[in-house]
């Protein structure tokens, strides 16, 4: 993602292979505004921008905490994710090209391409 008041720092690239013992940040998204619903709203395009395949990631964590209506409000301290427990309870959907990627590099990968 990128634009306005978006910036990402990543330590990965494609084709990248992450080692066993890794630092689990491979990627840092900032996002800053001018105003609060500027930032949210910024901050979610942004995440939803996030292509990050191959891996499990913190976005769909990150987009719940957006969406929740504390948080959104501004009412969130530094104890906010750990009163929270059930922003973790969320489903990931694979968007039906992601599924298709990942089949066809698994049958590409089982005749030795």
């Amino acid at each position: 993602p990128g634009g306005p008041g978006v910036r990402t720092d990543a330590a990965i690239y494609t084709g990248y292979e992450i080692p066993p013992h890794f630092d689990s940040m491979c990627a840092k998204l900032t996002v800053w505004a001018l105003d609060w619903e500027s930032l949210l709203a910024r901050a979610e395009r942004a995440l939803r921008d996030m292509n990050v395949y191959g891996v499990k990631t913190t976005i769909p964590y990150h987009t719940e905490i957006l969406r929740s209506p504390e948080f959104r409000l501004g009412r969130f301290n530094t104890g906010f994710v750990e009163a929270h427990p059930e922003l973790t309870e969320y489903s990931v959907r694979r968007p039906p090209r992601e599924l298709a990627a990942a089949m066809a590099a698994a049958i590409a990968a089982s005749h030795g391409f």
